[in-house]
């Protein structure tokens, strides 16, 4: 009677082991060796968090990679294309139509803060300009993944209403996934602000 009273305190005693070793793992400090195993419901957690990260890898190497090169494709193509026209049209360009690209404009401070504050946050670049009054021209330092920067330049160049000629385009870093930092010039240009509008 003694040795199944003590047999089913054992097998009491083995159960509660188990399931502890199963809801909460196991930790035994034996001096300087310690021994220490993960509850099974962490493990499964954890087996799901890898399976969730492996899936996430997977889409960003199969999906969104391949669409960051083609984009980056893209915006190479049609910087290398706009390129090509102005170089074409500046060596076709006549006497007139050069001293009429090289007016200086005038824009308004607050319409021009609009134009390039639109273009900086549509394509999400962070832009510091520099005004130089006495030399009629504005440098720009803009910063953000290369295809962004890319896409800025392109709008400043594209847009009718601004007729910016930028030159002297300086790239630095240039990879897909990093911070690419340019700068460049505007020149012929002139800021009015309301101060210097009144008459």
């Amino acid at each position: 009677m003694i040795k199944k009273l003590l047999l089913l305190i054992l097998v009491i005693v083995l159960a509660i082991g188990l399931w502890n070793s199963y809801s909460k793992g196991v930790s035994i400090n034996l001096g300087s060796l310690k021994v220490e195993t993960c509850s099974y419901t962490s493990l499964i957690d954890k087996a799901k968090e890898l399976s969730r990260k492996t899936n996430e890898l997977n889409t960003a190497n199969n999906s969104t990679y391949p669409a960051e090169l083609r984009n980056l494709d893209i915006a190479k193509s049609n910087f290398k294309v706009n390129k090509n026209d102005y170089d074409d049209l500046a060596a076709r360009a006549s006497v007139e139509e050069i001293r009429a690209v090289n007016q200086t404009k005038e824009y308004l401070l607050d319409y021009l803060w609009m134009k390039i504050g639109t273009y900086a946050n549509d394509n999400d670049v962070k832009v510091l300009i520099d005004h130089k009054e006495k030399e009629a021209k504005i440098n720009f330092d803009v910063s953000g993944q290369y295809i962004a920067v890319i896409n800025f330049i392109y709008d400043l160049e594209r847009d009718a209403d601004l007729s910016f000629n930028v030159d002297n385009i300086v790239m630095q870093g240039g990879s897909s996934d990093s911070i690419t930092k340019a700068s460049f010039t505007v020149s012929n240009v002139n800021i009015i602000t309301s101060e210097n509008n009144v008459d």
